[in-house]
């Protein structure tokens, strides 16, 4: 990650000036720029890129969940025809962004290690669940930029998922994106190795999903620089968000526990693990799933320390 300008100092002024020169034009351009520095400064770009570095597939570890969530996102979009990108035509000679099953899966992945970031540890089975069952892909491809404070239900039906596989990127809106994700990640990374490239790779997977959802709300058959300017604004909105409170939380059913005093507090309806700080007795706490926390609540005794819900 860079930390400070160095050598690459000069190539990097005038990569930004050429990309300046040809989209300052562009409502939108010069605040998309300011959301992504406010992202440098607050070091939320190199937290998220940790995350990406030490990410290990929940489903992939020696005890990986006894059960995998079915997203109803995924479902819709195989029963919409939305296939894998080895059964699209000319999939690898195309020079335009597709929208594929493997698109939409992005979406959650991404999502599960943003979610990781905000609660600061790997994620267990309990956050899988209450992460795949939420609304939040919904919110988050249906209302765009303003995801975290739409209020209903934002069930996205099958004609969606036709719109979202008919539109198509005009060449201007193609060329922007491409110039601007390239300055982007080129300010971000001096050296794109595999972790840099996956990162890259993910989020501009996120974009292109997410200007394809901004030409459909729009009811647009075309992509237009509009549209990737808003995929921008959003992505950069999400990423600033604190997802905690916008998972299913009913899927949390097991215990909290002090690391200090060995105090268990089963969780309640409507209470998850990041809705509390610490034990009264100043100590950290930690989650125990359901599965786990059986056992050691029969070997451990239940004390009069109480656990306090975060401010």
């Amino acid at each position: 990650m860079v930390g400070e300008y160095n050598n690459r100092e000069q190539d990097l002024k005038t990569i930004y000036q050429e990309f300046i020169n040809e989209f300052n034009h562009i409502f939108g351009v010069m605040g998309i720029l300011k959301q992504f520095i406010y992202l440098w400064d607050e070091n939320i770009w190199e937290s998220l890129f940790n995350v990406y570095v030490k990410w290990k597939n929940p489903f992939n570890i020696p005890d990986p969940p006894s059960t995998i969530p079915v997203s109803l996102l995924l479902a819709q979009a195989i029963r919409n025809g939305i296939q894998p990108r080895e059964l699209i035509d000319d999939y690898q000679d195309s020079n335009v962004y597709l929208v594929d099953y493997e698109t939409f899966h992005n979406l959650h992945i991404f999502l599960e290690k943003l979610y990781s970031l905000h609660l600061g540890r790997e994620l267990v089975e309990d956050d899988l669940w209450a992460l795949h069952k939420s609304d939040l892909p919904e919110r988050v491809l249906g209302g765009l930029e303003v995801f975290d404070i739409f209020k209903g239900n934002l069930f996205l039906g099958d004609d969606f998922f036709q719109q979202i596989k008919s539109v198509i990127w005009d060449e201007e809106a193609l060329i922007f994106c491409k110039k601007l994700q390239n300055l982007l990640m080129t300010f971000l990374f001096e050296n794109k190795n595999g972790n840099e490239t996956i990162f890259s790779q993910e989020l501009e997977k996120v974009v292109v999903l997410l200007a394809h959802c901004s030409a459909v709300s729009s009811d647009s058959q075309y992509i237009i620089i509009g549209n990737v300017v808003r995929a921008y604004n959003a992505l950069f909105k999400i990423i600033n968000t604190d997802i905690t409170h916008l998972v299913n939380k009913k899927y949390y059913t097991g215990f909290l526990i002090c690391k200090d005093c060995n105090e268990f507090y089963p969780l309640l309806e409507n209470e998850s693990p990041h809705d509390f700080s610490h034990c009264s007795c100043g100590g950290g706490l930690e989650y125990l799933s359901s599965e786990n926390s059986n056992n050691s609540n029969n070997s451990n005794n239940s004390n009069n320390n109480q656990i306090f819900k975060g401010d």
